[in-house]
């Protein structure tokens, strides 16, 4: 994402989380930010939404970085000084401000954890081109829209619409409002028992969950063909 979108997806955070990483509550830190903190934590925010046991370094790389990235913009906005005044001449925190530092420090981090990123990342979505690294990710395989043969893991683009191949009977769309044609911008297709139902919607939160679920392994082919074959959304 590029500075204007990472702005934006900062905003579009429910505000009970932009309040706890926002200076404790006392000022938004990230209004006008320091646009690395916001990457860093958009980042952060996506790995523990899909993560892996394979990430559990990245994670703890990212969330150290965070934590001292807002401990850094708290510490300053708190005190109403650049960092380099409250440091000796070898660049060190003064006591008193070291103090505070890891106040804060020890509060983001254990923030940072406690927050259902992804929870947050199903409200607030993922581009097309994430989502295809995170399916590469996954040991999804990219195919031509004219090759394609439902094969399960593989996936294709058409124009800037995502088809997922889950499983034969499982498969995950993603598609611009104007080529959803009633569906919905996000849809899960599955057959069962011969018969082929769908569950389509506008709201991200209604189908990133599942769909995280799955990668993860977290949900079975099953539960969710019955979810989407079983619907009662008459």
């Amino acid at each position: 994402m590029d500075a204007n979108n990472i702005s934006e997806w900062w905003r579009s955070l429910p505000e009970s989380i932009r309040m706890k990483l926002s200076g404790n509550g006392v000022t938004d830190i990230l209004q006008e930010p320091d646009t690395s903190v916001q990457v860093t934590l958009y980042k952060y925010a996506r790995l523990r939404a899909v993560e892996t046991e394979k990430d559990k370094d990245e994670e703890r790389s990212l969330l150290n970085e965070v934590a001292c990235g807002l401990s850094d913009l708290a510490l300053a906005g708190n005190n109403g000084m650049p960092l380099e005044d409250m440091c000796n001449e070898d660049g060190e925190f003064l006591e008193e401000y070291q103090e505070q530092f890891d106040k804060l420090y020890d509060y983001y981090e254990k923030t940072l954890v406690e927050i259902n990123w992804a929870l947050i990342i199903s409200h607030t979505g993922m581009t097309v081109t994430e989502l295809i690294r995170l399916l590469k990710k996954f040991g999804y395989k990219q195919v031509d829209i004219d090759t394609d043969r439902r094969i399960p893991k593989t996936f294709y683009t058409y124009c800037k619409s995502l088809h997922i191949n889950a499983t034969e009977n499982l498969s995950f769309h993603i598609v611009p409002p104007e080529e959803s044609f009633g569906m919905g911008r996000f849809a899960m297709c599955a057959t069962k028992n011969g018969k082929s139902s769908q569950l389509g919607t506008d709201h991200a939160q209604l189908f990133f969950p599942d769909f995280f679920a799955f990668l993860k392994g977290e949900k079975i082919e099953k539960e969710i063909i019955d979810e989407v074959c079983d619907c009662d959304c008459e």
